[in-house]
């Protein structure tokens, strides 16, 4: 019955790639990206399987916690809907008798939520949601989830194609096939919820400022922001710098953009450090507090295999300012392949070496013009502010993967826009000249 229904939802979800105009794209078919959404909902059964067999405990693997916590929200639906409708919309959640679902449920309360909204509750929702269509097969849940993320995915490839069509094979990989991206983004977790909410946030806030101020997209926009802010609401802070930049572009023209750059960044750097002056909330104090309870944890689990040393943060500037460069570090280049231990790791450190190597031809083959580009700005701020928050904070390798899984189209991007493939193609043609040259001689 599971894989009937798994086939089932893939066949309806490709349909509507099929009649949807959002996936009309030029000199893309619609065969291609039905076969990349059918890909990925195979890598999202691979992470079950994954998980299922690496972890030892259920509870353990944050696909299965998610997915039972929602079994057990959903359970109310027999005895009262409308208890289930309470908890899934969060309007009078908090009824004295809504805690026995709560108390059965391993993850709807957090130890540690620094007065911040729990966003465990936003995947636990979603599965509850979901598990009104899926009799309670998790592959049903990961094929929901699949197309989410695949809709997210294909708003930022729409928004930067313009850009790449001459480069249509490598684009079409740096979106959809980094190998952490169809991977997480591919299972129940909330990297796929923040890949969908992320790429319908930026595409709609790039058409209305090129000024189509339909309904529609202020409605995608304002609903992106809120599933980002109840899913991970640091994505959306680490986007902020970045797209106020893009409106202050838009509103004046492209001069001096390394200028507003800088500016823009700099006034984001004085608000983040001063936010108790300006709210409840002490940005460093949370930062801190964070990475503490994270070691904390971990420290108090037996069953972390790829836990690494970071160093402890106090919640003031210069501790940050110091610890960022290691947190950089550790979130482009680690796990190494000096640190494989496991599959996953081992899929994590190819892509972290292919990393290493794309840098090193962005500086061997960089393109200059591509810095008129105000994209590319975007794309940079996005990538270090979220590179360094999750570096700063999180003291395990297989963590730290995921968590910059949203980032890591923007990555691949940075290196599709700056790495000269002309340059870099006139310098092999030279290597192989003076080859044949050498050759000949001989």
């Amino acid at each position: 019955m599971g894989i009937i229904l798994t086939i089932l939802y893939t066949a309806i979800f490709v349909l509507l790639i099929y009649k949807i105009n959002f996936f009309n794209i030029d000199g893309i078919s619609k065969k291609t990206l039905s076969a990349i959404f059918i890909l990925k909902i195979l890598a999202g059964i691979f992470l079950i399987l994954i998980y299922k067999y690496y972890y030892h405990t259920r509870s353990n693997a944050d696909i299965f916690k998610y997915f039972d916590d929602g079994n057990i929200i959903f359970s109310a639906i027999y005895n009262n809907p409308i208890d289930y409708l309470r908890m899934i919309s969060g309007i009078d959640a908090n009824s004295p008798h809504l805690m026995k679902y709560y108390d059965s449920a391993c993850f709807w309360i957090k130890n540690f939520n620094y007065d911040l909204y729990n966003d465990n509750r936003t995947v636990i929702r979603f599965n509850a949601i979901v598990r009104l269509f899926s009799f309670g097969y998790i592959s049903v849940h990961t094929v929901f989830m699949c197309f989410f993320s695949f809709t997210g995915l294909t708003a930022i490839f729409k928004l930067f194609y313009q850009f790449f069509k001459n480069k249509k094979i490598g684009f079409i990989i740096a979106i959809y096939f980094v190998p952490s991206v169809i991977l997480w983004s591919s299972g129940i977790l909330k990297e796929g919820l923040l890949i969908f909410a992320f790429g319908l946030m930026l595409y709609s806030f790039m058409k209305l400022l090129d000024k189509k101020l339909k309904i529609k997209y202020f409605i995608v926009f304002i609903g992106s922001i809120f599933l980002l802010l109840i899913s991970k609401f640091y994505v959306l802070i680490a986007a902020i710098p970045g797209l106020i930049f893009l409106l202050w572009v838009k509103t004046t023209n492209n001069k001096n953009l390394f200028a507003k750059f800088i500016i823009v960044h700099f006034a984001f750097l004085l608000l983040a450090f001063n936010t108790q002056l300006v709210s409840k909330y002490d940005f460093t104090q949370i930062l801190s507090k964070k990475q503490h309870d994270f070691i904390s944890m971990v420290d108090s689990s037996h069953n972390v295999g790829s836990k690494i040393q970071i160093p402890i943060l106090e919640p003031n500037i210069f501790s940050i300012t110091k610890n960022t460069p290691n947190a950089l570090f550790n979130t482009f280049f680690r796990p190494s392949i000096f640190e494989i231990h496991s599959p996953i790791v081992l899929l994590a450190a190819f892509e972290n070496l292919i990393i290493f190597l794309l840098m090193i031809l962005s500086i061997a083959f960089f393109n200059k013009k591509e810095l008129k580009n105000k994209l590319l700005f975007f794309c940079i701020s996005y990538v270090l502010i979220l590179f360094t928050l999750t570096g700063l904070t999180t003291p395990v390798l297989g963590a730290l993967v995921r968590y910059k899984t949203p980032a890591l189209p923007f990555l691949f991007i940075i290196f599709l826009f700056i790495i000269d493939v002309e340059k870099m193609r006139l310098f092999w043609k030279r290597i192989l000249r003076r080859r044949e040259a050498v050759d000949s001689r001989q």
